[in-house]
């Protein structure tokens, strides 16, 4: 790790832009971190865990053990912001994938190619491998710090100007040590779903922002296998998707480094796959198809079976709040989530950034950050909620969908 941390006020001069935090390391929180260095003197990352060298399994990932990809866009987006990604993805046994010829998909009944052209190849791969060569390339910089095994327990506020003046942090290496504070011009919350900052808005006298939630009971279970010598399909990657309102399992196959598979099945409305081998197979079996069966049942699994069940698509309107707190900003997971069978969580990160951006440059003329939170906040909305209508049209034709707003 490079770069000099940043632990006080000395630390920061009268420039509005010296010092932004960003908490959490997900897809979310390092593009945010990318965007902000070109803005900011310095940028810290706040991490509850360590960040490994190599491509382990993250605790605070707890979906990183299951398929993800890149739609074109995103993979488009991350590639301009760190130039070179893709061809350092596949020179570390990720995938090279043109989603146009090497894609199977099977629904309504049958096998069809892309609704999308494409000339832009992804690169597949384990998230602990796309995560951490994000994550090197951004420890490089001199403008950025991460600092690790770190929690965030609410936002140091000044009330009078009523702004975020940074944060307060519990050392997790150390945990009967004193609470700290680090300051900093604006804080960026990337924590995820788990995200506590309607609490803290409330804890300073602002009003949290409401929810809507939208449950089709998805959940699926994923396992690593070693991808059989004698395989030989023309495709690279499968997908057989559920439909509503009665078709609900489904299943994904998506290479990845070392010659694996993440192979994911997928059940809507309750009816979720087992985590045992037998259950788990016979699930596979079940399918509308048999492609991925066939694929996988004389395949070596190179792991169990891990199962996820808290997919509900979950939206906080930060873009309604009556007042805002001036320096703070919530991305990614912390406003949306959406159910996870339509691959669409990085590639929204990753456009969210882009709005981040923009945002930021609009306000660097005045050298001030007022009213970043409301512009901000206001236009991440606009981008996210095509894929929400979206998604929660679908969700809503499963039979005992259920809506709330809280």
């Amino acid at each position: 790790m490079k770069g000099k941390r940043i632990t006080n006020n000395k630390n920061l001069g009268k420039d509005a832009f010296d010092h932004a935090i960003v908490i959490g390391s997900s897809i979310a929180g390092l593009t945010a971190a990318h965007i902000l260095t070109n803005h900011f003197a310095q940028v810290t990352v706040i991490e509850r865990d360590h960040l490994p060298d190599n491509s382990e399994f993250r605790h605070g990932v707890p979906q990183a053990r299951h398929a993800h990809t890149l739609k074109p866009r995103g993979q488009m987006i991350l590639e301009k912001q760190f130039p070179g990604l893709s061809a350092e993805l596949v020179a570390k046994g990720a995938i090279s994938i043109n989603p146009k010829r090497e894609i199977a998909y099977f629904e309504s009944g049958g096998w069809h190619s892309p609704s999308y052209p494409s000339t832009v190849k992804t690169a597949a791969s384990s998230r602990p491998l796309l995560d951490s060569t994000i994550y090197h390339r951004l420890a490089e910089s001199s403008h950025v710090n991460f600092l690790q095994k770190h929690e965030v327990t609410g936002l140091s506020f000044d009330e009078r100007q009523g702004v975020v003046t940074g944060v307060r942090l519990h050392n997790r290496v150390e945990p009967q040590a004193k609470d700290s504070e680090l300051q900093a011009n604006l804080v960026v919350d990337a924590s995820g779903r788990g995200s506590h900052a309607p609490q803290w808005l409330e804890s300073l006298g602002y009003a949290p922002p409401q929810e809507s939630v939208i449950n089709a009971f998805p959940g699926y279970e994923t396992r690593i296998y070693r991808q059989p010598h004698h395989f030989n399909h023309d495709w690279k990657s499968l997908y057989i998707m559920p439909e509503p309102p009665h078709n609900t399992r489904g299943g994904v196959i998506i290479p990845i480094e070392d010659d694996r598979w993440y192979v994911s099945l997928v059940g809507m409305a309750h009816d979720y796959p087992p985590g045992d081998e037998e259950g788990f197979m016979a699930f596979a079996r079940s399918l509308p198809s048999q492609q991925l069966y066939e694929a996988i049942k004389d395949a070596e699994p190179l792991s169990k079976p891990y199962g996820f069940r808290n997919t509900e698509d979950r939206l906080r309107h930060y873009d309604k709040l009556s007042r805002y707190l001036e320096g703070f900003l919530v991305f990614g997971d912390a406003v949306y989530t959406l159910n996870p069978i339509y691959a669409l969580g990085m590639t929204l990160a990753t456009m969210g950034s882009l709005v981040l951006d923009r945002c930021i440059q609009a306000v660097r003329a005045a050298s001030d950050i007022t009213g970043l939170a409301q512009t901000f906040q206001k236009q991440l909305s606009k981008i996210v909620m095509g894929s929400w209508k979206m998604v929660t049209k679908e969700d809503l034709r499963w039979p005992n969908a259920e809506v709330a707003l809280i």
